[in-house]
């Protein structure tokens, strides 16, 4: 029976490989699969530098754990500290950017991204940045599900876009010196320049489907074609954030139609089954 079960999925999705999501059928968050994530904690982390390559324009000499400078030159790098339970890396404004490829060398080509990390804001600017985003395998350029932070008032606001280009901002005003747990979700949609997505700020569910999001994506510049990396920016001495980072995770969830799929085709088999 699970043969043919597994037969059944292959002939109705276009052969894709969805073993790992037999008989699921529930919400997109029980079948999200972690495709990287860190906490840079010691001893995999230790003090000092993320990445420290030899030359500005350097981007192949690998750092801690796998980092890879992405564009940036060598001044401001990006920083690791560790206590006795606990690692951050800390983010200020313009310097070295850097980028982590998905364990394996896993990569997100369909359905939605999850980008997920605990934030702790100090200091922002009127200008707005984004800090944190997501890029394809060579990632030095295409950057797309890009987390943005202006100040507002005696906080700051958040926004997140597709890719490139001018996002919405969020109207709730965040508080400096709090930690936030955020997602930034990345939603592939079929055709050209239309992908979306939505950012939560302390979700309750891994991929936001249980929550309200704090604002959704803007639409922005060209689509992703493959997800294949994380990155971590620090932008513009006139725009950029300052704060610290930590858990970052990376998840892909399948495409809710094909969950539906499988829910329905798992209560096919198993009414087949109790008739047989």
């Amino acid at each position: 029976m699970f043969r043919g079960f597994q037969s059944i999925i292959a002939r109705r999705c276009g052969g894709i490989a969805l073993a790992g999501f037999l008989l699921a059928g529930g919400a997109g968050q029980a079948n999200a699969a972690p495709v990287f994530q860190v906490s840079f904690n010691a001893p995999t982390y230790s003090d000092g530098a993320l990445i420290t390559p030899p030359t500005a324009t350097d981007t192949t000499t690998v750092g801690q754990d796998g980092w890879l400078n992405t564009s940036a030159g060598l001044t401001n790098n990006i920083l690791v500290s560790n206590t006795a339970t606990n690692g951050i890396v800390t983010l200020g404004t313009t310097g070295q950017d850097v980028r982590r490829p998905f364990e394996g060398g896993a990569t997100i080509t369909g359905g939605s991204a999850g980008l997920s990390a605990d934030i702790n804001v100090s200091a922002a600017q009127s200008g707005g940045d984004y800090f944190l985003h997501l890029s394809d395998a060579a990632g030095t350029s295409n950057f797309n599900d890009r987390v943005y932070i202006r100040s507002s008032g005696a906080g700051f606001q958040m926004a997140l876009a597709s890719g490139s280009g001018t996002p919405t901002y969020g109207t709730t005003v965040l508080n400096f010196g709090t930690t936030y747990h955020i997602l930034a979700r990345y939603d592939f949609v079929a055709g050209t320049g239309n992908d979306t997505g939505a950012l939560y700020i302390n979700p309750t569910s891994a991929d936001g489907t249980l929550d309200t999001p704090y604002v959704t994506a803007t639409t922005t510049g060209a689509d992703a074609t493959t997800l294949a990396a994380v990155g971590l920016r620090q932008g513009g001495c006139t725009s950029a954030p300052t704060l610290t980072i930590d858990n970052i995770q990376v998840i892909a969830v399948p495409e809710p139609t094909a969950l539906g799929l499988l829910g329905a085709v798992g209560v096919l088999v198993l009414r087949r089954r109790r008739s047989a």
